[in-house]
């Protein structure tokens, strides 16, 4: 199992940025040229394409922002930007889905209509992405401290959500170094932009306005030159805050790996971790409240819930909202 842990103490976070520029366009249809593919660290810019050339069979590449209200986990929203063969009905890899949760029982989802193309252009280390003619697209400070996605027509949800980033990104197992290795297991890629941000959401949907503020942000960027499940068989992955503290951790097994340890038969309860910190232990604890999303009899989740922990064997409890997702295949 491929475990990747990251705590870091909630801060206000600027990265230095060169000042270069650069513009990708990724075409609609996939390709059967030759792959180009990063896995290893060649700048400091997260969310640049990491894949060229897809191939039909491939995952592709998705980019993922989520949002959580800090005060109640059952306010969040997920919007994922695919340039991904994997989700396409047509011969078109590129869309947007999201989902809206506002409030125990009350959940939103759309889909955009297929882009004609995606256009993602770099300005220091901040990449900016439009999918052109769905209406949603994103956008990044040169430095990274603040990315904002935006909703607007003919995307049924109107609006916007504004990350401003309190933790350093960062890759699998590592800083955001340099040469440093971005995959997670063999053939798939992530990275790790916006572990935390304090976020304002601003939302029109289905004519019903979804507003939170100081809400728990994320963003990262997956990839992979093979199939989802050819790379991961099983997963666990989860963000939150506990006080001052930060959390993401992402567990995951290669298809030919053992069966994951916490995987269950019914629908998952909670989540448990204990992470090393500055010469102590961390653990964490996630309830869930919330799912927003439950594919193929439960063996996909994503949803929202309550966590809770401190210093293992110390005096310090916090509690606070976390978001997750887990895959298992029994």
């Amino acid at each position: 199992m491929k475990l990747c842990r990251s705590i870091t103490l909630l801060l206000g976070i600027s990265i230095a940025s060169a000042r270069s520029t650069s513009s990708v366009i990724i075409p609609p249809t996939t390709s059967n040229d030759p792959t180009q593919i990063e896995f290893i660290a060649s700048s400091n810019k997260l969310n640049t394409p990491k894949i060229f050339n897809v191939h039909p069979t491939m995952y592709g590449q998705v980019w993922t922002f989520d949002a959580i209200s800090s005060k109640d986990p059952s306010y969040s929203i997920l919007a994922v930007f695919y340039a991904s063969p994997e989700v396409a009905s047509t011969n078109n890899s590129l869309d947007v889905v999201v989902y809206v949760q506002a409030g125990p029982g009350w959940l939103y989802t759309v889909a955009s209509k297929f882009a004609e193309f995606a256009e993602l252009n770099t300005h220091g280390n901040g990449t900016s992405g439009v999918w052109k003619g769905t209406g949603c697209s994103f956008s990044a400070s040169d430095d990274m401290s603040t990315m904002t996605i935006d909703f607007t027509n003919p995307f049924e949800i109107t609006g916007s959500v504004v990350l401003n980033a309190v933790a350093p990104p960062h890759y699998p197992c590592s800083p955001t170094e340099i040469g440093a290795s971005m995959e997670f297991v063999p053939h798939f890629g992530w990275d790790n932009a916006v572990p935390d941000a304090k976020t304002n959401v601003d939302l029109k949907v289905d004519g019903t306005q979804v507003k939170f503020e100081d809400g728990i942000g994320y963003q990262d960027l997956s990839w992979a030159d093979i199939s989802f499940p050819d790379a991961l068989e099983h997963y666990s992955w989860a963000h939150g805050r506990l006080g001052p503290y930060s959390i993401v951790w992402f567990a995951g097994e290669e298809p030919d790996e053992a069966a994951a340890p916490n995987s269950t038969i019914g629908p998952i309860q909670s989540f448990s971790v204990e992470i090393p910190f500055e010469n102590q232990v961390i653990v964490a604890h996630l309830i869930v409240n919330n799912v927003l999303l439950s594919v193929n009899d439960g063996t996909l989740v994503h949803g929202t819930g309550a966590i809770r922990g401190g210093v293992k064997d110390g005096s310090m409890d916090y509690s606070g909202s976390a978001g997750f997702e887990y895959s298992t295949s029994v």
